[in-house]
């Protein structure tokens, strides 16, 4: 039995690495806080679970969905869309439900990647960027995301004959794993560079209602002519603490869209319609409920930043996700300061490196635990001597 070539270029998988490292710390015993994975430690809000006990029970409810999602669904999507962003969408055509929107991310690029097509993926980002580039055949070109350019990337120093040959480029703000945000300046110019030359931007929205200090992350599809070039990923995970629910959807230009759902035809069957009813009563979340959330991640942001400025850290606070991109002490490569953080802090950072090469030299820190359990992570440090030089 020989495995494809091209799973054979996949590095393993960053999270399930972490996670095998905290199982080999815990069997020894060793108490480990693990800051590592974006998973939200509180539970989906009871609105959606209480839906989702109805619509369970409703027999209607228990054959194939449809593929493209419900019509139900695909329609409460676009409203909260024109609602959220002014965004008009035809729900028969420019909406599709995902399985999470990692799947539709994943999958975007079979419809789109043929065998040496170039992909233009940013560094660092989402590890399924690049792989799934390579599990379609293609070749990812990457976008370096750097500080002095407030992670942005910049179009301009993409070669032309890149630029000719490349068929989709991903973007993602907020952002994974820098926590940086983008405007609608940032989104003018990326349109204008997909219109010159035939790219697909594929725009990951999984944070967007994650922000803080009156912030609000606008949507590229708010840009005039976007629907010509972009689609938009939309995610349940996050903003509703549905990450287990694997429920979302991609909007946008409408080929594009037709051509996504066909590679879905012939790979799922579509999303339970149950929790395609739980997530049409997401969207009726009461505004407070998810300020109300928004306000303890920011609490435990300002616990996490304090706390590593004291340990010398230069920090600007973040606007939008519950990550935290920070450099490491001396330019230390990140996967030695990874281990050191286990073997001496027994906290878990997953080291930049692992979201890219242009993530050298940084971790991420995820403000998935409680307050007591950051400041208990921050004391460990402190303790271990482990600062900012």
């Amino acid at each position: 039995m020989k495995i494809s070539k091209r799973l054979e270029q996949i590095p393993p998988y960053l999270f399930a690495q972490i996670d095998k490292k905290i199982d080999e710390a815990k069997a020894k015993g060793i108490d480990i806080i693990s800051l590592g994975i974006g998973d939200p430690d509180t539970p989906t809000l009871p609105n959606i679970v209480e839906a989702m006990h109805k619509a369970i029970d409703n027999s209607q409810n228990h054959d194939y969905p449809p593929y493209q999602g419900t019509k139900t669904f695909r329609e409460a999507s676009a409203k909260w869309m024109q609602k959220r962003f002014g965004v008009n969408l035809n729900s028969e055509n420019e909406v599709l439900a995902l399985i999470g929107s990692k799947e539709g991310i994943a999958h975007i690029f079979f419809a789109f990647v043929d065998a040496g097509d170039i992909t233009l993926v940013p560094d660092p980002g989402y590890p399924v960027y690049q792989n799934a580039t390579i599990l379609a055949g293609g070749e990812p070109y990457i976008m370096p995301l750097l500080e002095e350019n407030h992670f942005l990337p910049d179009f301009d120093k993409i070669p032309a004959e890149i630029a000719k040959k490349a068929k989709l480029m991903f973007l993602n703000y907020p952002n994974n794993p820098t926590g940086a945000v983008a405007d609608l300046n940032f989104y003018q110019k990326a349109v204008d560079f997909a219109k010159k030359y035939d790219i697909l931007i594929c725009n990951d929205q999984a944070y967007s209602e994650m922000t803080y200090e009156g912030y609000k992350a606008p949507s590229i599809l708010q840009i005039e002519g976007a629907k010509e070039v972009a689609i938009e990923f939309y995610s349940h995970s996050k903003s509703y603490n549905m990450t287990g629910w694997r429920i979302g959807f991609a909007c946008g230009n409408k080929e594009a869209i037709t051509a996504l759902g066909t590679i879905k035809n012939n790979i799922d069957s579509g999303v339970f319609k149950a929790i395609q009813e739980a997530a049409i009563e997401a969207y009726e979340t009461p505004k407070e409920v998810i300020e109300n959330l928004n306000k303890m991640y920011a609490k435990r942001r300002d616990i996490v930043e304090n706390g590593l400025r004291e340990l010398g850290w230069n920090i600007q606070s973040s606007k939008a996700t519950f990550y935290l991109w920070l450099p490491t002490p001396n330019k230390m490569p990140s996967a030695d300061f990874a281990a050191m953080m286990i073997e001496k802090a027994h906290v878990v950072v997953p080291p930049g490196i692992g979201y890219g090469k242009c993530g050298e030299g940084y971790f991420r820190i995820a403000l998935t635990k409680d307050e007591e359990t950051l400041k208990k992570a921050i004391a460990r440090m402190k303790q271990a001597g482990i600062r900012y030089k």
